[in-house]
């Protein structure tokens, strides 16, 4: 895929991603309240997480499906280019090889001495040349034009960034565990994803007053009431939600490090600022790069070699 296709495609990604995430929660909401109404009646209990089961399952194959069918479009519009291209230049060079035959197989023809005549076989290849000189400007053209592609944009910066700072890149993987993957990455001592988020929902559940706030409802932005910041909390440890600014302030204290996340916009966002005693853990946020959305990567020095 070209990298403007891949601009294209990026906001595809990003809204399926989006609405797998919303419903993934709106899921799990249902789910709690599900569980709720059949504490006491333990057949109808039974019952209940059977349904929860199938559901879970339901939902869990149908993102699988959809994201395949996604990816599966965009290799077969990749392919497609790919072989529009070839059939392309195969039948230049049918017809280049056609003229040339027929050229061998014609009578001479009388020359005029007033006049110079242009072989099939040159105008083709004229005609050739030109829309190679052409293609070559288009491909220029969407180069220069994705520059301009958000994606790029940050990606460029964040790479600027690191430099400017001698530090380099640690890849995580992008599966809605990437905040929690890359603090552990760094935090050594054994820290496993599970363990950080259950700290996480342990510190939050704990500081209610101080993190509620700051926790909205995703459908109609108001401060959650205490039975949703409960849900909420349920979902740091139950399920692969994203971690955001809130797990971050919270792990900042649980660990009692400095965690400092460098983004292409803006000024680094900096947790736990009075914890300097131990290493600083360093992240990179992104908006745009990845094709499911926000993404975090770990960020580490660079060895003096690589210095």
């Amino acid at each position: 895929m070209s990298e403007e296709e891949d601009c294209q495609s990026l906001s595809v990604g990003e809204e399926l991603a989006t609405r797998h995430r919303k419903e993934k929660k709106e899921l799990q909401a249902k789910i709690q309240q599900m569980k709720k109404t059949v504490n006491k009646d333990k057949k109808k209990k039974k019952e209940v997480l059977e349904e929860i089961a199938q559901m879970e399952k339901d939902l869990k194959q149908r993102h699988s499906e959809e994201m395949a069918d996604l990816k599966a479009s965009e290799d077969k519009q990749v392919n497609g280019v790919g072989s529009e291209v070839a059939a392309l230049s195969l039948e230049e060079e049918e017809e280049e090889g056609a003229g040339q035959d027929n050229e061998a197989d014609s009578p001479p023809q009388e020359e005029k001495p007033t006049e110079k005549k242009v072989s099939k076989a040159e105008k083709r290849r004229k005609k050739k040349a030109e829309a190679n000189r052409e293609r070559e400007a288009r491909i220029k053209e969407e180069m220069a034009n994705n520059k301009n592609c958000a994606r790029n944009v940050e990606a460029e910066k964040l790479k600027e960034l690191l430099r400017e700072r001698h530090l380099k890149m640690h890849e995580i993987e992008p599966d809605g565990n990437c905040m929690y993957a890359a603090i552990a990455h760094q935090a050594g001592n054994n820290t496993t994803v599970p363990g950080l988020r259950a700290q996480a929902e342990q510190f939050i559940r704990s500081n209610y007053n101080d993190f509620a706030p700051f926790i909205t409802d995703p459908k109609t932005g108001e401060m959650l009431n205490p039975e949703q910041f409960s849900e909420y909390c349920d979902l740091i440890v139950k399920t692969p939600a994203w971690g955001g600014q809130p797990e971050l302030r919270a792990l900042s204290q649980v660990l009692q490090r400095r965690i400092e996340v460098l983004q292409a916009e803006g000024t680094p966002i900096v947790f736990g600022e009075d914890w300097t005693q131990h290493k600083t853990i360093h992240l990179a946020y992104y908006r745009h790069y990845y094709g499911l959305g926000e993404h975090y990567n770990s960020v580490i020095a660079l060895n003096p070699v690589e210095a």
